[in-house]
């Protein structure tokens, strides 16, 4: 009983199985007779000189699981030789025919699987931690996915070329994006040609790395800056990985312009990175950039040129403050040096509701006045929060001074 059970379980479990597997070829000619749209799967590991590598790559050619992933693909086992042996040579420009073997100085390492289309463009390459350990089950679902993803691709290729204009350029685009592939050859010309003035924004979103702003940033001020990249950043034709992009750059050119005083933008920024994919490095990275660029106005330091807030932005003030219970408290602004700082609000939140503010213009300047903004708590706070805007331009900051708080 126990026996036909598993033999049914067996059945069972082929049906999920693929019908088809690639085809064990020795070169790039003994392919061309067999050749689908699934294209190459090139093993490729360094002969003579990496016995691991060339153990591992072949038990990973000659995995059955790899094979049913890997489609109806032809798949060659290739060894290439240090520069300096030039007898081998011949023996991988042999295997590889027409197949270019990726750059050693390109980004990729080595062992690899590289996949090209049926007419030998790479399409993909996997290495780096996938194959330092790898697991043939592992290998087997990325196989499998970038080969939907090829096919993905030709069909938006297939699209594209039945359509013009705008619409041509968008498709050209999306071929372009689709996870872990190679751009098509020629896209940026070619959505170009289909839309000479960049009507659709696709060739500008094409080459956007992080910013497009280019030699006239160095004339905006941060403000504008900020709303350029807010705008990259809501374009709906950029990636995550763009957004992201564009979030970090906005993180360090408000590092740059506005140093600690700019804490709440980092941070609003930093927050959004992360938000659009908390898992990829840039995600990853926003927890240090809050904890190491977010420090702010501190009460126990008072402000200084470095940290007072950017002009119209409400910026928390950190550190332990002396208002729970109710009653009516005045937060003191004391100049110490400098120039003036003009306070416009003032606030007292409870966690995130707004208890009380004082919202007016006040020039803190070192002439005799007890400075302070008025703040009322009709009920005991639980989570005390004081938030204050200032309406310095940004070459006007020359300014320091210490806070207090007294309760009337």
């Amino acid at each position: 009983m126990k026996i036909a059970f598993s033999v049914l379980i067996t059945l069972a479990a082929a049906t999920l199985l693929p019908a088809t597997a690639a085809t064990k070829v020795a070169s790039y000619e003994q392919a061309q007779t067999r050749l689908t749209d699934d294209g190459y799967l090139v093993f490729l590991y360094g002969q003579g000189w990496d016995k691991r590598a060339q153990s591992m790559m072949t038990e990973l050619y000659n995995n059955p699981e790899i094979a049913r992933a890997a489609g109806n693909a032809a798949m060659i086992l290739a060894g290439f030789p240090e520069g300096t042996d030039e007898t081998r040579k011949p023996v991988l420009e042999k295997t590889m025919g027409k197949l270019a073997v990726p750059h050693v100085h390109s980004r990729h390492s080595f062992p690899a699987i590289v996949m090209y289309d049926k007419a030998g463009r790479q399409t993909s390459i996997i290495s780096g931690p996938a194959m330092t350990y790898p697991d043939a089950a592992r290998i087997a679902r990325i196989i499998s996915v970038r080969l939907a993803g090829m096919a993905r691709q030709r069909q938006l290729i297939d699209q594209a070329n039945a359509a013009s204009g705008q619409e041509r350029a968008r498709l050209l685009l999306e071929a372009s994006r689709v996870p872990n592939l190679e751009r098509p050859d020629r896209v940026q010309q070619l959505i170009k040609e289909a839309d000479p003035e960049d009507k659709s924004g696709c060739l500008a979103a094409l080459n956007f790395y992080n910013h497009a702003l280019g030699e006239k940033e160095k004339d905006m001020n941060l403000s504008e800056i900020l709303v350029e990249m807010d705008k990259a950043i809501a374009n709906p034709l950029h990636t995550v990985q763009q957004k992201q992009n564009a979030c970090a750059y906005t993180i360090g050119t408000i590092r740059r312009h506005a140093g600690a005083s700019g804490s709440e933008l980092i941070r609003k920024y930093a927050l959004l990175m992360k938000q659009l994919d908390p898992d990829s490095v840039l995600g990853r990275s926003a927890d240090i950039v809050i904890r190491d660029w977010t420090h702010g106005l501190q009460f126990a330091r008072g402000w200084t040129p470095g940290t007072l807030p950017i002009k119209g932005q409400p910026t928390e003030l950190q550190g332990k403050l002396s208002i729970r219970e109710v009653g009516t408290y005045k937060l003191h602004f004391k100049p110490t040096g400098g120039d003036k700082a003009i306070i416009t609000r003032v606030a007292l939140y409870d966690g995130e509701t707004l208890i009380s503010e004082d919202v007016r213009t006040t020039a803190i300047a070192d002439n005799g006045q007890d400075h302070y903004y008025t703040l009322t708590a009709p009920a005991s706070l639980q989570n005390p929060r004081i938030y204050i805007t200032c309406g310095n331009e940004e070459n006007d900051r020359n300014t320091y001074g210490k806070f207090s708080i007294t309760k009337d």
